[in-house]
């Protein structure tokens, strides 16, 4: 994740995880996506076992994650929900989806279903997740993927909101586009979401819990 980072794409919205566009990572090769999204300084400042081991996330779990890029959170995820589980791993690139289902067969992940959406759309069933994750994207994620993520949270779900601090580091996007979690719970309150607890699963991060809290 370091070095200068691509201009925005992909209808203006640039990613939270790197300063490139999401809710996917649409313009990007896969050697850059991997470059950027798996490089030894992301993995020791945000361990993504670490963080699924704070989630609490358990064998039988349906996670959902909206702009899963080259599965850095999905497929540790996919390892654990086990074989009654599944882990949909949703990005808005062709070439990365492509990457993901290679990698659901290399490493024999049968439960990591890759799952190309839209901006508008994420062509699933209502209330299919147990747990929705947001990782580095709210920023830059349209206000209509937030309502069908929303959708896709099961009644008793969870969601979770994982992203950077708004102050400077070592990496990641621009400050200025940022949010703060006060920012981050605004925003997620409008599509029915309520703030249940929080905590900081790296020095550059800060990771929220959501539950379902009424109509949007």
């Amino acid at each position: 994740m370091s070095g200068k980072l691509p201009a925005t794409q992909a209808g203006g919205h640039r990613s939270a995880q790197e300063g490139h566009p999401h809710a996917g990572h649409t313009g990007w090769s896969r050697e850059d996506a991997i470059a950027r999204l798996e490089s030894p300084e992301r993995r020791r400042s945000l361990d993504p076992e670490r963080f699924w081991d704070r989630v609490g996330l358990s064998p039988g779990a349906t996670v959902l994650e909206v702009g899963a890029g080259t599965g850095y959170f999905a497929i540790p995820a996919a390892r654990r929900v086990g074989p009654t589980g599944r882990v949909y791993a949703v990005d808005i690139s062709a070439e990365l989806i492509e990457l993901l289902e290679e990698r659901k067969v290399s490493q024999r992940l049968p439960t990591l279903v890759p799952v190309r959406s839209t901006h508008e759309r994420i062509p699933l069933p209502d209330a299919v997740a147990s747990l929705v994750l947001l990782a580095n994207v709210l920023h830059d994620v349209p206000d209509p993927t937030l309502t069908e993520a929303r959708r896709l949270l099961a009644p008793e779900g969870r969601f979770v909101n994982l992203d950077w601090k708004k102050e400077g580091t070592p990496e990641g996007p621009p400050l200025e586009i940022r949010l703060t979690p006060r920012e981050a719970e605004a925003r997620l309150s409008v599509v029915g979401l309520s703030l249940k607890d929080s905590w900081e699963p790296g020095p550059h991060h800060y990771a929220q819990l959501f539950l379902l809290g009424g109509s949007p």
